[in-house]
Protein backbone atom coordinates (compact mmCIF):
# COMPACT_ATOMS: atom_id res chain seq x y z
CA UNK A 1 0.00 0.00 0.00
CA UNK A 2 1.18 3.38 -0.77
CA UNK A 3 0.51 6.32 0.96
CA UNK A 4 0.79 10.23 -0.42
CA UNK A 5 1.69 12.79 1.34
CA UNK A 6 -0.89 15.87 0.48
CA UNK A 7 1.41 18.85 -0.96
CA UNK A 8 -1.00 21.29 0.83
CA UNK A 9 -0.82 19.88 4.38
CA UNK A 10 3.11 19.50 3.68
CA UNK A 11 3.50 23.07 2.97
CA UNK A 12 2.17 24.45 6.13
CA UNK A 13 3.80 22.02 7.95
CA UNK A 14 7.20 23.56 7.15
CA UNK A 15 5.85 27.01 7.47
CA UNK A 16 4.49 26.22 10.81
CA UNK A 17 8.15 24.58 11.72
CA UNK A 18 10.00 27.77 10.41
CA UNK A 19 7.90 30.27 11.97
CA UNK A 20 8.52 28.46 15.48
CA UNK A 21 12.27 28.10 14.80
CA UNK A 22 12.47 31.70 13.97
CA UNK A 23 10.13 33.27 17.00
CA UNK A 24 12.68 32.27 19.75
CA UNK A 25 15.66 33.96 17.92
CA UNK A 26 13.62 37.14 17.22
CA UNK A 27 12.32 37.30 20.77
CA UNK A 28 16.35 37.45 21.46
CA UNK A 29 16.91 39.84 18.85
CA UNK A 30 14.78 42.19 20.40
CA UNK A 31 15.38 41.89 23.99
CA UNK A 32 18.67 42.37 23.68
CA UNK A 33 17.95 46.20 23.19
CA UNK A 34 19.44 49.01 24.92
CA UNK A 35 16.58 50.09 28.05
CA UNK A 36 15.34 53.45 28.10
CA UNK A 37 15.11 55.48 30.89
CA UNK A 38 12.37 58.24 31.41
CA UNK A 39 13.06 61.08 33.82
CA UNK A 40 10.37 63.98 34.95
CA UNK A 41 11.55 67.15 36.76
CA UNK A 42 9.39 67.74 40.38
CA UNK A 43 9.08 70.69 42.70
CA UNK A 44 11.44 70.47 45.83
CA UNK A 45 10.07 70.48 48.86
CA UNK A 46 12.94 72.05 50.65
CA UNK A 47 13.08 74.85 48.83
CA UNK A 48 9.62 75.59 49.25
CA UNK A 49 6.90 75.72 51.87
CA UNK A 50 8.12 79.31 53.25
CA UNK A 51 5.57 80.62 55.49
CA UNK A 52 5.35 84.54 54.66
CA UNK A 53 3.54 86.90 56.98
CA UNK A 54 1.84 89.09 54.01
CA UNK A 55 0.88 87.37 51.31
CA UNK A 56 0.32 89.78 48.15
CA UNK A 57 -3.34 89.64 46.91
CA UNK A 58 -2.79 89.31 43.18
CA UNK A 59 -2.65 86.74 40.68
CA UNK A 60 0.41 85.68 38.53
CA UNK A 61 0.10 83.83 34.92
CA UNK A 62 3.16 81.95 33.85
CA UNK A 63 4.14 82.07 30.32
CA UNK A 64 5.41 78.68 28.72
CA UNK A 65 8.91 78.55 29.50
CA UNK A 66 11.40 79.07 26.63
CA UNK A 67 14.43 77.15 26.26
CA UNK A 68 17.24 76.62 23.65
CA UNK A 69 16.77 74.62 20.39
CA UNK A 70 18.59 72.00 21.77
CA UNK A 71 16.36 71.54 24.70
CA UNK A 72 13.64 70.47 22.17
CA UNK A 73 14.94 67.07 21.88
CA UNK A 74 14.13 64.23 24.70
CA UNK A 75 17.28 63.82 25.36
CA UNK A 76 19.26 64.48 28.95
CA UNK A 77 22.30 66.65 27.38
CA UNK A 78 25.47 65.93 29.16
CA UNK A 79 28.14 68.79 29.02
CA UNK A 80 31.38 67.34 29.94
CA UNK A 81 32.85 71.02 28.59
CA UNK A 82 32.36 73.71 26.60
CA UNK A 83 31.68 73.31 23.82
CA UNK A 84 31.18 69.92 23.90
CA UNK A 85 27.39 68.33 24.15
CA UNK A 86 26.15 64.85 24.08
CA UNK A 87 22.64 63.94 24.00
CA UNK A 88 22.14 60.35 25.60
CA UNK A 89 20.35 57.71 23.46
CA UNK A 90 18.78 56.05 26.77
CA UNK A 91 17.97 58.43 29.17
CA UNK A 92 14.88 60.86 27.99
CA UNK A 93 12.63 63.29 29.43
CA UNK A 94 9.78 62.05 29.68
CA UNK A 95 7.07 64.25 27.58
CA UNK A 96 7.35 67.96 26.94
CA UNK A 97 10.96 69.12 28.95
CA UNK A 98 9.16 72.67 28.36
CA UNK A 99 5.73 71.39 29.78
CA UNK A 100 7.74 69.97 32.55
CA UNK A 101 9.46 73.43 33.33
CA UNK A 102 6.09 75.93 33.21
CA UNK A 103 4.62 73.30 35.38
CA UNK A 104 7.61 72.45 38.00
CA UNK A 105 8.00 76.46 38.34
CA UNK A 106 4.93 77.60 39.01
CA UNK A 107 4.39 74.74 41.44
CA UNK A 108 7.43 75.98 43.22
CA UNK A 109 6.40 79.60 43.23
CA UNK A 110 3.21 78.76 44.64
CA UNK A 111 4.63 76.35 47.72
CA UNK A 112 6.33 80.39 48.50
CA UNK A 113 2.86 81.49 50.00
CA UNK A 114 4.22 84.43 48.43
CA UNK A 115 1.47 85.70 46.57
CA UNK A 116 -2.29 84.36 46.07
CA UNK A 117 -2.73 82.94 42.75
CA UNK A 118 -0.25 81.33 40.78
CA UNK A 119 -1.68 80.16 36.83
CA UNK A 120 -0.09 78.90 34.06
CA UNK A 121 -0.94 79.81 30.26
CA UNK A 122 -3.20 79.81 29.01
CA UNK A 123 -5.30 79.76 32.67
CA UNK A 124 -8.90 79.44 32.35
CA UNK A 125 -11.17 81.20 30.13
CA UNK A 126 -11.08 85.30 30.64
CA UNK A 127 -8.23 85.33 32.85
CA UNK A 128 -6.89 88.33 33.67
CA UNK A 129 -4.01 87.97 35.68
CA UNK A 130 -2.66 90.68 37.64
CA UNK A 131 1.14 90.30 36.44
CA UNK A 132 2.51 87.77 34.10
CA UNK A 133 6.19 86.32 34.47
CA UNK A 134 8.34 85.29 31.25
CA UNK A 135 11.25 83.10 31.32
CA UNK A 136 13.62 82.78 28.93
CA UNK A 137 16.72 79.75 29.86
CA UNK A 138 19.91 80.39 27.51
CA UNK A 139 21.32 76.69 29.36
CA UNK A 140 19.71 74.09 30.49
CA UNK A 141 21.99 70.75 30.53
CA UNK A 142 25.28 69.58 32.72
CA UNK A 143 27.17 67.15 33.67
CA UNK A 144 27.27 63.84 35.88
CA UNK A 145 30.65 64.59 37.77
CA UNK A 146 30.84 68.81 37.19
CA UNK A 147 27.16 69.33 38.09
CA UNK A 148 23.91 71.13 36.31
CA UNK A 149 23.92 74.47 35.12
CA UNK A 150 20.50 76.41 34.54
CA UNK A 151 20.80 80.41 32.65
CA UNK A 152 18.65 82.47 31.70
CA UNK A 153 16.57 85.43 32.14
CA UNK A 154 13.25 86.09 33.40
CA UNK A 155 11.07 89.04 33.22
CA UNK A 156 7.94 90.19 35.78
CA UNK A 157 5.38 92.63 34.14
CA UNK A 158 2.39 94.50 35.39
CA UNK A 159 -0.61 93.40 33.64
CA UNK A 160 -2.94 95.59 34.71
CA UNK A 161 -0.77 99.02 33.87
CA UNK A 162 1.07 96.95 30.85
CA UNK A 163 4.68 98.29 32.42
CA UNK A 164 7.77 95.73 32.85
CA UNK A 165 8.28 95.64 36.39
CA UNK A 166 11.61 93.57 36.18
CA UNK A 167 14.12 92.34 33.75
CA UNK A 168 16.96 90.27 35.56
CA UNK A 169 19.22 87.53 34.82
CA UNK A 170 19.49 84.16 36.54
CA UNK A 171 22.33 81.55 36.73
CA UNK A 172 22.83 78.44 39.15
CA UNK A 173 25.12 75.50 39.25
CA UNK A 174 24.06 72.43 41.21
CA UNK A 175 26.15 69.68 41.92
CA UNK A 176 25.20 65.75 40.95
CA UNK A 177 25.72 64.52 44.51
CA UNK A 178 25.46 60.78 43.19
CA UNK A 179 26.87 60.74 39.96
CA UNK A 180 23.92 59.52 38.21
CA UNK A 181 20.90 60.55 35.94
CA UNK A 182 18.76 60.25 38.99
CA UNK A 183 20.69 62.84 40.51
CA UNK A 184 21.30 64.70 36.94
CA UNK A 185 17.26 65.34 37.22
CA UNK A 186 17.56 65.94 41.03
CA UNK A 187 20.12 68.69 40.58
CA UNK A 188 17.75 70.27 37.72
CA UNK A 189 15.01 70.42 39.80
CA UNK A 190 17.17 71.82 42.69
CA UNK A 191 18.07 74.89 39.82
CA UNK A 192 14.51 75.56 38.78
CA UNK A 193 13.27 75.70 42.80
CA UNK A 194 16.73 78.32 43.11
CA UNK A 195 14.80 80.43 40.43
CA UNK A 196 11.44 80.36 41.79
CA UNK A 197 13.39 81.47 44.98
CA UNK A 198 15.05 84.45 43.05
CA UNK A 199 11.16 85.41 41.52
CA UNK A 200 9.35 85.22 45.13
CA UNK A 201 12.13 87.11 47.20
CA UNK A 202 11.55 89.96 44.30
CA UNK A 203 7.55 89.95 44.95
CA UNK A 204 7.87 90.54 48.41
CA UNK A 205 10.28 92.93 48.40
CA UNK A 206 8.99 96.32 48.94
CA UNK A 207 8.55 98.46 45.83
CA UNK A 208 11.24 101.90 46.71
CA UNK A 209 9.14 105.00 47.37
CA UNK A 210 8.85 107.44 44.75
CA UNK A 211 11.17 110.82 45.56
Amino acid sequence: MKYFVQPRAFTNAVIVLCIGLLLPLLSGCMGNGPAIHEYALYSIPEHGSIEQTTVLKHSIMLMPVKLPSINTNPALLLRPSLPALHPSATHLWAGSLQDQLTRVLAEDIRRRNVIQTVLTFPGPRFAKPDMLLEVKLTRFDGDLNTGFTCTGIWTLSDNQQKHVLTHQAFSATVPVTTGDYTGYVAAASSAIAMLSEKIGAYMVTPAPKQP
